[in-house]
């Protein structure tokens, strides 16, 4: 997605779970510019988007309900199966040649899902929520949101 971000004049914020330490690792192995991505290790920008993923370390260790959900989420789902089989392996297996363990820092953060959102200034313009590993936004979509902006001024801030 990012040469296709990047031709279109738009700047790629990656924002991930874990430490600074782990962010450089991750921008190295891939590569991946480190100007680009920013960690948030108390994962303060999923609870602000409301992203699938939220626990918190309180809750029971294997058959509370959010953590079942959670563990489903990350393994057990049916839309995982669906996006490796549009998407072919590939790129799963360019990304395994570099892979390294990057464990975040709590292990219920393991669970924790993206998403994708499409600013124009401070106005968020498009979101999508990872159901599952491997349910990412589609590119059409997120390019179709930059679309909507172009030529647009971003809206004032107060």
């Amino acid at each position: 997605m990012k040469p296709e971000l990047d031709a279109a004049g738009v700047l790629l914020i990656v924002v991930g779970v874990g430490t600074p330490e782990s962010g450089k690792k991750f921008s190295e192995a891939l590569p991946f510019p480190g100007e680009c991505l920013f960690v948030d290790p108390e994962r303060a920008a999923y609870r602000a988007l409301a992203l699938h993923g939220d626990l918190d370390g309180t809750e029971g260790k294997f058959f509370d309900p959010k953590v079942v959900e959670g563990v489903r989420r990350l393994f057990f789902t049916k839309v995982t199966g669906e996006r490796i089989k549009e998407r072919g392996t590939d790129g799963i297996k360019a990304a395994m040649k570099n892979y390294q363990p990057l464990m975040p820092p709590n292990s219920f953060d393991a669970v924790q899902q993206g998403g994708t959102a499409v600013f124009h200034g401070h106005q968020m313009v498009y979101m999508r929520k990872d159901e599952a590993t491997a349910d990412h936004a589609p590119i059409g979509e997120v390019m179709a949101a930059v679309a909507a902006c172009d030529g647009e001024p971003a809206p004032a801030t107060a």
